[in-house]
């Protein structure tokens, strides 16, 4: 593992980012960041951007006609549109 840089925990339990890590994931003020676990337990930080409206209708538009409501649940909805943004922004 190569080590970027290096942060500390404030007694608030804050961490600053690092300029160089900043700068790796293209975020500025403002910025969210996502936090998460990847199949082998690593930690992965990668830049959180909102999704738009576009990004939501293509999501839908993507998943084609509904041939059973009966069959769709708000939850395979939300997977569907989670998987669908992560694959355009090169999250997986």
């Amino acid at each position: 593992m190569k080590i970027l840089a290096e942060s500390t925990l404030t007694s608030k339990e804050q961490l600053t980012v690092p300029q160089a890590v900043r700068r790796l994931l293209n975020v500025h003020a403002g910025d969210s960041l996502v936090w998460g676990l990847n199949a082998q337990g690593d930690l992965v930080v990668s830049a959180g951007h909102p999704y738009t409206l576009a990004d939501i209708r293509a999501a839908v538009a993507a998943a084609g006609p509904v041939n059973s409501p009966k069959g769709v649940t708000v939850e395979k909805i939300k997977k569907g549109i989670t998987a669908y943004i992560r694959s355009r922004h090169g999250r997986g």
